[in-house]
């Protein structure tokens, strides 16, 4: 027998293998590594470069009907440069936004991941490759490009304001772009002959470094984004700032003409904002950037007359439409050094002022160094396979690839440089789809053992161990459903195959093998250990070999190791031949049998709610649909409610369901803000718990309120919603937060769960009004909008359930006292567990909750787009850990309240003499475990399957996303329960259990 504790620690590890494999998989980095470089062959078309970035800035608020607030960049625009729009990407942030305009490629989420403004880029840009680099900007983008290896070098001048000038709720926004624009004008006065010289290396160590880089990054429209909206009158008067602080810029260059002459300017954004204030997802308000460029070898303004949805003020001037990747190879261009080894962005031929010719060698320049690129990838994938059984890139291959340059290479010879041109763009399009295919090569292989490592990770949860289940029904419908063909089709549809894992090891008519035949069947252990022994061998063999991670490798061998210890297990092979030989029996348990039709019905009715569950991931509304159905569940399913007054309890669970079932219709938390709102919930849950307390007390001796604990936190959850709508009243007058406020607000996030778990009253509902509050109190301190309704309905929706589940009355179940131990032990049942309808009802309960408390208030776009106005009464400067970390906090609130219920219906269930979930019997795995691991590795395997690696960047993270949520729902499920159940009855209070037993 193996023990329960190996088996969990099996089941947690490969669990947390399986989770990783995503981003060994889909996480890889894109980075090639490897490139050298060369003297650049062209010479340099400017001197400096001024690349200017208003952070944050909607193109539609820029780009006005006649641009009234901005009439420099207007002039600019009519006048002297060129306009459009630059394309971003998902996740449209700071960081990945600026690593595309200065390294040229959209940072992969593995590197995302390291920090997103604290670490330094680690790979190539622009900061490298200019021979000086000045830039000025916020503490959190500008230190992230200083480069490792210039670190102390004269000539790369990194300064940032101060940290606490991040403040969102500061008077004056706008000063964080006055003080870039003071340090530079400060610099011109002392330093400008810096830029007077002709700066280049010669020296290849030097990396062959030319011309000067100044950055000024201008943040005041992502603080003022965020704080008063795109849509205010206070954005507006920023974006007139800004055009002042434009207009100052060019003033400071006026002063030097020499240097003015030999200068080119871009002003543009790292991405955008939504009405309401945040970023992040895929929206065209974020994904659209302004672009404005003028100076030096910049094309003036020409008619286009093919151009539509021009602004009335451009009078048909041509509008450039470029990928933000592609603004950093023309500032490679411009000042005349290396691309950054890492760029895949085509140069905007458009936005440059040259002759044919030039353009014929600077756009051939850039074909050849991501022909580069794709070189180095294709060696390091055949390097890592069997030569006969590598695949080359069938749209371009070595031969296309020199056909295609020699043929460049003629038309630029006979001055066809439009055909040249086009050429080199097709080289450049090509070599990005190579790029991209060798990037995935071999994803399709390493899905297939990964879905299989599920399959048979599942059968190892099943066969390990010597727990029988006996199921309460008669043969008749599973079976029938699960043989014959549909055998064939289990192979390939984990749903099916969890399904025939239940018949396979809960339905044997033999629960304790004989001793002989058990000895019989049990092969020696030194075979498994043999088989194992050459597994890893074949691991590090074909690691060496191929030259791949030894992770990678292992998940491709992992479903051949867990075959092998499937084999090893005597249940497992009992089962097959039960199975191939149809000899299932069914032993009925209780007094009253179901028909098969009937309970055939009950699962798929089960499986409908899980599928509701699972689509709820990709459209909220579905989650509406599903609670409507939770409510209809009492006329469906008779053994929910056993109570006298089963009408009036269909009803009141069916009308609790349906008001459940209104907030994934609403907007999504984060559209819109309503202080009132907030106040009003807290209000409303304040009653009802003082309410639901008074009624289920029947003590005569009630302690003052101030020493009640329950009192105090209904108390609390009043000071926390005018705490809310104070902040938020205090912002809209553009008043700063006193300090008070901050540290009021810190203490009740900390103080509310210690003071709900000290609380010495282990009443039912005296725990569990304790526990709601504890986490409602710290949730609604980063409320906006309707979330604190939504947790009040939730709770109610689960104390509903909790209760009905018991199947006790009302005062006879919040009566309960919770104990340390069980007051004993569940009936024998010959080595048996009870399974019913309620043992797979429960799980599903629990997981369809779990799912609603996450997907019920927003989305995984409405997640990324985080807006910190939610966390202001804890901080009002930028802090990404620290807001991160307390929207991780909001998210798991409702989570944890949802592991709580489903831990206290294990305990009440264990209490009246019933094997459930919550109470493992000898070390074994209960059924409704088991059953929890099943449902969580369907949904898991579900998502995998939908990873998407094409189309939209938004479409891919969401993918991504669902997955490693669905992933997480199996773990945590059980962390959860188990974390509910030490909420309900720390450990600390085992000194009281003699005075704490059920009734």
């Amino acid at each position: 027998m193996v023990s329960s504790t190996f088996r969990t620690l099996l089941s947690v590890v490969l669990y947390i293998l399986l989770f990783y494999s995503i981003f060994d998989v889909y996480y890889t980095s894109p980075l090639v590594h490897g490139m050298d470089y060369k003297r650049p062959s062209r010479p340099s078309l400017v001197g400096t470069v001024v690349f200017i970035v208003a952070d944050g800035l909607r193109y539609d608020k820029l780009f006005t009907l006649e641009m009234e607030n901005t009439p420099t960049l207007r002039g600019i625009i009519l006048n002297e440069g060129s306009w459009g729009y630059s394309h971003t990407r998902v996740p449209t942030e700071s960081r990945p936004g600026h690593v595309a305009l200065f390294a040229g490629f959209y940072e992969d989420v593995a590197s995302i991941t390291k920090g997103w403004q604290a670490n330094a880029v680690e790979f190539d840009s622009i900061f490298n490759r200019s021979y000086q680099a000045f830039a000025w900007g916020g503490p959190d983008v500008v230190p992230m490009f200083q480069p490792l290896h210039r670190v102390g070098d004269a000539r790369v001048k990194i300064e940032s304001y101060p940290h606490v000038m991040l403040d969102f709720t500061a008077e004056n926004i706008t000063q964080v772009d006055d003080w870039v624009v003071d340090r530079f004008s400060d610099f011109m006065k002392t330093h400008s002959h810096l830029l007077l010289k002709t700066n280049s290396s010669e020296s290849p160590e030097d990396g062959f470094r030319k011309g000067n880089f100044i950055f000024l990054h201008l943040s005041a429209a992502d603080q003022m984004g965020h704080t008063k909206k795109p849509d205010s009158e206070a954005y507006t008067a920023m974006i007139h700032n800004l055009d002042t602080n434009i207009a100052r810029i060019l003033a400071i260059f006026k002063e030097h003409p020499n240097i003015a002459q030999e200068t080119a300017f871009i002003f543009t954004s790292d991405h955008g904002m939504t009405d309401w204030g945040s970023h992040g997802a895929g929206s065209a308000h974020e994904t659209i950037a302004p672009l404005i460029v003028w100076g030096k070898h910049i094309p003036r303004p020409m008619s286009a007359n093919w151009h539509s949805h021009l602004l009335p003020f451009t009078r048909n001037l041509g509008r450039h439409d470029i990928h933000q990747a592609d603004l950093c190879p023309l500032i490679a261009c411009l000042l005349g050094i290396a691309i950054p080894a890492n760029s895949v962005g085509e140069l905007p031929l458009d936005l440059l002022d040259v002759d044919s010719s030039v353009k014929v060698g600077l756009i051939r320049e850039n074909a050849l160094h991501i022909l580069k690129q794709l070189h180095i990838k294709y060696e390091e994938q055949k390097a890592g396979h069997y030569h006969f059984l590598f695949r080359e890139f069938s749209k371009f291959t070595q031969k296309q690839i020199d056909s295609m340059l020699e043929s460049a290479a003629l038309q630029a010879t006979n001055h066809d440089y439009v055909a040249a041109i086009e050429t080199y763009r097709r080289i450049i399009r090509l070599s990005l789809e190579g790029l991209d295919y060798y990037h995935k090569y071999g994803r399709f292989f390493m899905g297939l053992a990964i879905k299989h490592s599920y399959i048979k990770r599942g059968e190892l949860g099943f066969s390990i161990g010597d727990t029988k289940v006996s199921l309460i029904g008669p043969r008749t419908c599973l079976l029938e459903l699960l043989t014959g063909a549909a055998w064939r089709a289990a192979r390939l549809s984990y749903a099916v195959w969890s399904l025939l894992l239940y018949v396979d090891t809960f339905c044997h008519s033999d629960p304790k093998p004989r001793g002989n035949e058990h000895k019989r069947t049990k092969p020696d252990s030194w075979v498994l250990a043999l088989s194992l022994f050459i597994a890893i061998v074949i691991l590090g063999f074909l690691s060496n070999a191929h030259h791949q991670s030894l992770l990678r490798t292992f998940y491709q061998i992992l479903p051949l190791i867990l075959g092998l210890i499937l084999l090893w297990t005597p249940r497992y092979r009992q089962g097959l031949f039960h199975l191939f030989c149809r000899t299932h029996s069914f032993k009925a348990v209780g007094e009253k049998k179901q028909s098969g039709s009937k309970y055939g019905l009950m699962l798929a009715l089960l499986v409908m709610l899980m599928e509701f569950g699972l689509w709820g991931f990709v459209h909220r509304s579905l989650l509406s649909f599903g609670a409507i159905f939770l409510g209809t569940w009492p006329y469906l399913d008779s053994t929910f409610i056993k109570l006298r007054n089963r009408p009036k309890l269909q009803r009141i669970w069916c009308c609790a369901c349906c008001v459940l079932a209104i907030f994934p219709l609403l907007p999504l938390v984060g559209s819109f803000t309503s202080p009132t709102l907030v106040l009003f919930s807290n209000i409303c849950t304040s009653m009802l718990a003082f309410v639901l307390l008074r009624i289920c007390r029947r003590s005569e001796h009630v302690l003052p309120w101030y020493r009640e604990p329950n009192y105090l936190l209904i108390f609390e959850s009043l000071v926390s919603g005018l705490l809310v709508f104070l902040v938020r009243t205090l912002v809209s007058w553009s008043v700063s937060i006193p300090i008070l406020v901050h540290v009021i607000c810190w203490i009740l996030l900390i103080a509310s769960p210690l003071l709900a778990l000290f609380n010495k009253n282990f009443v039912v509902c005296e725990r569990l009004v304790g526990l709601t509050l504890a986490f409602f109190i710290p949730f609604s301190l980063m409320n906006v909008f309707y979330e604190g309704l939504f947790f009040l309905t939730f709770a109610t929706v689960l104390f509903t359930w909790i209760w009905l589940e018991s199947d006790l009355e009302f005062h006879e179940f919040y009566s309960l006292k919770l104990t340390t131990e069980s007051q004993g032990k569940p009936p024998s049942t010959g080595g048996l567990f009870h399974v019913d309808l309620a043992s797979l009802r429960r799980p599903l309960f629990y997981v369809f909750f779990v799912i609603y408390s996450f997907f019920g208030t927003g989305n995984i776009a409405s997640i990324n787009t985080f807006d910190p106005v939610s966390v202001y009464c804890f901080m009002t400067v930028l802090n990404p850990a620290a807001m991160g970390a307390l929207l991780i906090f909001k998210i798991l609130c409702p989570i944890v309240l949802v592991g709580i219920a489903y831990s206290l219906i294990g305990r009440v269930k264990e209490s009246l003499g019933s094997a459930t979930a919550s109470s493992p019997v000898h070390g074994a795995l209960h059924p409704e475990t088991t059953f929890l691991m099943i449902i969580a590795n369907f949904l898991a395997v579900h998502f995998f399957a939908m990873l998407k690696d094409e189309g939209s960047w938004l479409d891919i993270g969401e993918s991504i996303s669902h997955y490693v949520i669905a992933m997480s729902i199996g773990l945590a499920s059980v962390v959860l329960s188990h974390l509910g159940s030490w909420m309900l009855v720390p450990t600390w209070v085992k000194t009281h259990s003699d005075r704490m037993k059920f009734l």
